[in-house]
């Protein structure tokens, strides 16, 4: 037994159970009595054989199939990682239904990114942020670089946690697998208060070339000017400040919605939006089955297992 999404162009997405001789519409009711919501195979007959032979219109005309097979069971759900719903797919962002659990981490974290955007506002009072100014670098923005990055890693490390994925020291060849489970790389912000500004992708490329360490410059400056302020001082620039506090806004938006990281436009939502999100595939969303008040979550490990991202 199987489950599926169904797209239409006349209705939300489906969630189907798919066995050897039948396909049940999942969250109407009694779909066994409706039309189109459920088929039964002739003996010998493939399942989806028999749903095209009764919905012929449902396939594509080179026969490819409406159904999106999906890896998760109605209500399973990565901690932590946001995703978009067969109810909610028109946000891509999407959401995260153990949010509940998470609200004091929500809390403290956002009181921490509200630091770093004031702390950022702060210095661009003194430093107007242009093409041209981008290079300048300093004492408070190696000291916000410093901690905004330490902030990315405590988010780094919680999702990993949150899914089993445990180790006694973390390092990059292990953050770096968040980047294909919670497509991180597609995320870009833009700066409501420097419009002038392009939008940023802090993790744009991450892992491509093997360097998971190296590959984020604003990581490896932090690094450097971290380990080695006297020969790197000049890295710890404002343009890594930008990238490196885009990347805490990404993480609590990547993880729990564009609620939590925006904290409803009041400061980091003022500051900063998402202008680039995740292209989820039907096969990789949350599948919701339940009437409006009673939809039953699992949360469910991620299996970094599979494509793991190696180099150091």
């Amino acid at each position: 037994m199987s489950y599926y999404v169904r797209a239409s162009d006349a209705m939300p997405l489906q969630v189907w159970r798919i066995d050897d001789v039948s396909a049940t519409c999942l969250g109407v009711t009694n779909p066994e009595t409706g039309a189109g919501t459920y088929f039964k195979a002739e003996p010998g007959e493939p399942i989806l054989d028999a749903v095209k032979r009764q919905a012929t219109s449902w396939f594509a005309a080179d026969g490819q199939s409406p159904f999106h097979k999906s890896p998760l069971k109605p209500g399973e759900f990565f901690p932590r990682m946001a995703r978009p719903t067969n109810e909610w797919s028109s946000a891509p962002i999407g959401f995260n239904p153990g949010v509940e659990g998470d609200l004091a981490f929500i809390a403290t974290a956002r009181g921490q990114m509200k630091a770093l955007t004031r702390q950022l506002d702060r210095i661009c009072q003194t430093v107007h942020p242009s093409e041209g100014t981008l290079k300048t670098y300093g004492h408070d923005i190696r000291n916000l670089l410093i901690l905004a990055c330490t902030e990315v890693e405590m988010h780094w490390r919680g999702v990993l946690s949150a899914n089993g994925y445990l180790r006694d020291r973390y390092d990059t060849r292990d953050y770096v697998n968040l980047r294909s489970a919670m497509k991180l790389d597609q995320y870009e912000v833009s700066f409501s208060n420097f419009p002038w500004l392009s939008p940023v992708g802090p993790f744009g490329g991450w892992g491509y070339n093997g360097r998971p360490s190296q590959d984020l410059e604003w990581y490896d400056a932090y690094n450097a000017v971290k380990h080695d302020r006297e020969n790197s001082f000049e890295r710890a620039t404002l343009a890594h400040c930008f990238a490196a506090v885009s990347a805490c806004f990404v993480m609590m938006t990547a993880q729990f919605g564009s609620a939590a990281g925006s904290d409803g436009g009041i400061e980091t939502g003022a500051f900063f939006e998402i202008v680039a999100v995740p292209a989820w595939a039907l096969s990789e969303i949350y599948l919701a089955v339940g009437d409006e008040h009673h939809k039953s979550w699992c949360p469910i490990n991620f299996d970094f297992s599979a494509g793991k991202i190696t180099g150091g």
